[in-house]
């Protein structure tokens, strides 16, 4: 799956001298080793990150710093040093922050060593098996237990190594797919088999044993392929438009042969021209990308001047406005859209993404169907960056260096994202039938409206 990062400039840090080659994630490493490992981690992250204590206090963080160091007295597995790493950057709020293994170690590990062998997909803090090529009868259903373990026991565990903005939850849904092979196996360790229980669609519970087994051997195509186009327009029969928005980056732009300005200017003139008087704004599964193309889109959608983001800071203070055209007032576009607004958004509408609904939120420009953003209302921590080698571990830690504060009004939850006015999730089923049920809500929902 992939993952966007606004960036300004990538500056990688590596220390000099000798240091341990790993070459797959059960290798023990010495205490010493790993305590140089976490106080390079640990000193990066105090000079470095604009947003260590934006969620939790000095003392909370100093807290957990201290405890994850003094667990490396004792020798530990390259895994089980990840998910120390992975615990401390996941207590800070920062969804854009995350350490990860070097390439060469997972590739390894995907190679080698044989895990949980079915694509479990995660809606709403439950577990559902998307495919299992070893008893297909187990598709569809909802994941109760793992070798004696309730899935509600492994998710609550395993969420605490995913990174997320503040404490919102709908994000570690949509990340955990990618992960849970891994984490299950550092955190449970490896297995032979495992018995599993789970519940159909009709509440009938199963139970079945699996032989553990490679990932390329059971690995299924995603229920979410990366689209032809980014950035569509259509109509219903009753003259709803829908503008689909699936990424803000104008790199996967680019690849597609699509440009946003362009675009919505087209769209925007065509439903001014249709008469449009309800619009639906799909901007499920956005993980984000350039920071004005967010700005951009509200200003076809108000009819007055506006401000987007509050401030712009790093460690050493705050980016001057006369240095940034984004800190400044944004004018609406000659055609913008004055009538009804409805935004459907999941846990992945992410970073620039999760700004722009933010703003959208605030000048309350229209309900929100779905899921919370995975973003934060209050702004988020991304921009440029460094990429921090571990040199022992050979784990590569990404370190955000701009604090995001955007230009919203103080509301209940500055913590968590934009939460929606109707909430409605996936299911299982229409990811498998290839249906769009939360598309099918909405526009029930604009009918009646």
């Amino acid at each position: 799956m992939l993952h966007l990062f606004r960036t300004i400039l990538i500056i990688c840090v590596f220390s000099t001298g000798l240091s341990a080659q790993p070459v797959d994630c059960f290798q023990k490493i010495a205490p010493d080793a790993l305590r140089s490992d976490f106080l390079l981690l640990r000193d990066s992250l105090q000079q470095r990150h604009p947003s260590l204590y934006r969620f939790n206090s000095k003392a909370t963080i100093d807290h957990i710093f201290d405890s994850c160091q003094a667990a490396t007295r004792d020798s530990m597995t390259v895994g089980e040093f990840y998910l120390l790493t992975s615990f401390v950057i996941a207590s800070i709020g920062d969804g854009h922050a995350n350490c990860r293994l070097s390439g060469q170690m997972m590739n390894n590990f995907v190679s080698n060593v044989k895990v949980f062998p079915a694509m479990v997909l995660f809606i709403h803090e439950r577990a559902y098996v998307y495919c299992c090529k070893q008893n297909d009868a187990l598709a569809g259903t909802e994941l109760l237990s793992i070798n004696g373990r309730s899935m509600n026991e492994i998710i609550r565990r395993l969420y605490r190594y995913i990174p997320t903005d503040g404490n919102i939850q709908s994000r570690r849904n949509w990340e955990m797919p990618e992960f849970f092979h891994f984490l299950y196996a550092m955190v449970y360790g490896v297995r032979g088999s495992y018995v599993v229980t789970c519940k159909t669609r009709d509440g009938e519970v199963r139970t079945a044993t699996l032989q553990a087994d490679y990932l390329h051997d059971f690995i299924c195509a995603s229920p979410f392929p990366r689209p032809s186009r980014y950035l569509q327009l259509s109509y219903t029969s009753d003259n709803i438009a829908i503008l689909t928005i699936r990424t803000f980056f104008d790199g996967f732009l680019q690849q597609t042969g699509e440009s946003f300005i362009s675009f919505l200017d087209s769209a925007f003139n065509d439903i001014k021209a249709k008469k449009v008087k309800k619009l639906i704004i799909d901007g499920r599964r956005n993980q984000g990308g350039n920071d004005r193309n967010g700005d951009i889109l509200y200003s076809y959608l108000t009819q007055k001047p506006f401000m987007y983001y509050a401030t712009r800071e790093m460690v050493s203070g705050k980016v001057p406005e006369s240095q940034d055209h984004e800190l400044s007032l944004h004018l609406p576009r000659a055609n913008s859209y004055s009538g009804k607004v409805y935004f459907l958004m999941d846990g992945r509408s992410f970073s620039a993404t999760a700004e722009f609904s933010a703003i959208a939120r605030s000048n309350k420009r229209g309900p929100f169907v779905g899921e919370e953003t995975g973003g934060t209302y209050c702004g988020n921590t991304s921009g440029g960056e460094i990429t921090l080698r571990l040199p022992n571990t050979q784990i590569n830690c990404r370190i955000p260096l701009v604090r995001y504060t955007m230009a919203v009004k103080e509301n209940t939850y500055m913590d968590r994202g934009v939460m929606p006015d109707y909430d409605i999730y996936p299911t299982v089923s229409d990811l498998i039938g290839h249906k769009d049920g939360e598309m099918d809500y909405t526009l029930r929902l604009v009918e009646k409206d």
